[in-house]
């Protein structure tokens, strides 16, 4: 299938035309700015940066691009990692931005998606905690401890899953 573009072949070329046009016999001074510009550039560079040892310029601009290569390097790095296994459960993750999105959890024997189940368990005191459980397998595969009762189950969980996360990303 062919993609639909916005315009068609023949409407590009008159508008290159017209703009073309427009842009030989309107009074824009197009020459004369990049002069100004240029001479800008060059009084200040004389001004306030010549004076400085030519390596330290050169150090000036490049660190900049070196910082700007290693954060997208980190970027993509991250971006790879989609996947783990913590408290004994497999996650899988995509990533919108820096934010953790689409988290779902997988039973580590049959692969099958787990559902979680928000139980009370007494103890020494009552300590509400997440179990996660596999249809499949039919048995709790693993368990979270919840110990902010004001959030709901699917927020705490989310908190403590991209916790480890930023902690193993900032580790790479």
């Amino acid at each position: 299938m062919r993609k639909k573009n916005l315009l068609s072949y023949e409407a590009k070329i008159v508008l290159a035309i017209i703009i073309l046009l427009l842009l030989i016999f309107l009074p824009i001074p197009f020459l004369d700015t990049t002069i100004k510009i240029k001479d800008y550039f060059i009084v200040n560079y004389e001004k306030y940066i010549s004076s400085y040892p030519i390596w330290i310029q050169i150090i000036a601009v490049i660190i900049p691009i070196i910082i700007f290569v290693i954060i997208k390097v980190f970027q993509k790095n991250r971006c790879k990692y989609t996947e783990d296994v913590f408290y004994g459960i497999k996650w899988t993750w995509s990533w919108n931005k820096d934010k953790v999105v689409n988290l779902k959890c997988y039973c580590p024997s049959c692969n099958e998606e787990l559902y979680y189940d928000d139980t009370v368990a007494y103890e020494n005191s009552t300590v509400r905690k997440f179990e996660f459980i596999c249809d499949n397998c039919n048995k709790a595969v693993g368990t979270i401890a919840n110990e902010n009762q004001n959030l709901r189950s699917s927020k705490i969980i989310n908190n403590e899953i991209q916790r480890i996360i930023k902690k193993r990303v900032s580790q790479m």
